[in-house]
């Protein structure tokens, strides 16, 4: 271990640098965006930085340390003065920390080689990472706050279909899933541009079931997928970060490995039987119990839930449900809504 001053000096500024990006992007996703899945991972990349930091010694860089003298503190660019929106402030923030992580490999190389190692895993790591964080940061921050999920097809005339969840979004519904296996793309598109027009002027947003183009060319908040269908970084690569990305969940391995592939939320099911759809097993509420206890992103139970049984969901730590026969067979739709989402609040 080397008593290089210049090296010491370099590798403060830069291990400084990087705990400050990474506790800006944790704030962003903790204090403002609410997406406590990226604050963890943030929060997980600063303190695994703090591990490498500690194998040198902190005296070293405080006697190195001197801003007083340092010939870059008053230079400064105009794209520095101003972000546009927090999207910008943490794309910034993102590329400060991965910068000064390269920095800090190649100083590193200088004071302490037997710790270099383990900085360059990091700097990897943090790639990855923060590439997933920045994408899921883009989206729009509806989702941590939405608890009732309703799946819709497009069988009633659009006209109709317009107005029934106009209803249904002012009695609480916050995402709607279209799913609708028997129509085409151009149905498919136009009742989900008829949608996201509609739920415009509300905080409901449209999901699109398995077809990523669809929730593309009209405007949806989001693309759910199943097991069998496109993976998720398939579906990031076309959709970049424009669309939330849903990921259908039948276990505990299946949900987490879809939190680590960069899900925005999962469903979790079936729970109970349904009149919708024929399933051989029900992971139950036990899933669900053990979903909300180990995932950090947001979770939605399904599968036959409805007035009868939503509140053994509740008891089980879920209080997100993704349903379809509760509120379309309901005499009163909205009102079942209302019901569910009251339960939900509870």
């Amino acid at each position: 271990m080397t008593d290089n001053a210049e090296a010491w000096r370099l590798l403060d500024a830069n291990a400084n640098r990087a705990a400050e990006g990474l506790r800006t992007i944790e704030d962003v996703a903790r204090l403002v965006r609410e997406d406590a899945a990226s604050a963890l991972w943030v929060k997980q990349l600063r303190h695994e930085l703090s591990a490498v930091l500690q194998t040198v010694p902190r005296h070293q860089r405080l006697t190195a340390r001197s801003t007083a003298t340092d010939a870059g503190t008053a230079l400064t660019t105009l794209a520095e003065a101003t972000r546009e929106d927090w999207g910008s402030v943490v794309s910034a923030a993102a590329e400060r920390v991965t910068q000064s992580l390269r920095g800090l490999e190649e100083f590193f190389k200088v004071v302490s080689p037997a710790a270099n190692q383990a900085l360059k895993q990091l700097r990897y790591t943090a790639y990855d990472v923060l590439a997933r964080v920045e994408l899921r940061l883009q989206v729009q921050p509806v989702l941590p706050r939405s608890q009732l999920y309703l799946l819709i097809d497009c069988v009633r005339p659009l006209e109709e279909f317009t107005s029934y969840i106009a209803r249904l979004a002012e009695a609480g519904v916050d995402l709607f899933q279209l799913r609708d296996k028997s129509a085409d793309g151009a149905r498919l598109v136009a009742y989900g541009r008829a949608a996201t027009a509609t739920l415009q002027e509300t905080e409901a947003r449209l999901v699109v079931n398995d077809r990523v183009d669809v929730a593309l060319a009209c405007g949806a908040a989001g693309v759910h997928v199943g097991q069998d269908d496109l993976s998720i970084q398939d579906a990031r690569s076309v959709a970049g970060g424009s669309l939330w990305i849903g990921v259908s969940t039948h276990d505990v391995a299946q949900a987490q490995a879809a939190e680590s592939a960069g899900a925005d939320y999962i469903g979790c099911g079936p729970t109970f039987s349904s009149n919708t759809k024929e399933f051989d097993l029900f992971p139950g509420t036990d899933f669900l119990r053990q979903a909300s206890e180990m995932i950090e992103i947001p979770l939605f139970a399904i599968g036959g839930i409805g007035p009868g049984n939503v509140e053994q969901v509740v008891a089980s730590g879920c209080r997100r449900i993704a349903v379809s026969d509760a509120i379309h067979s309901a005499e009163d739709p909205a009102e079942a809504a209302r019901a569910l989402k009251t339960a939900l609040l509870v």
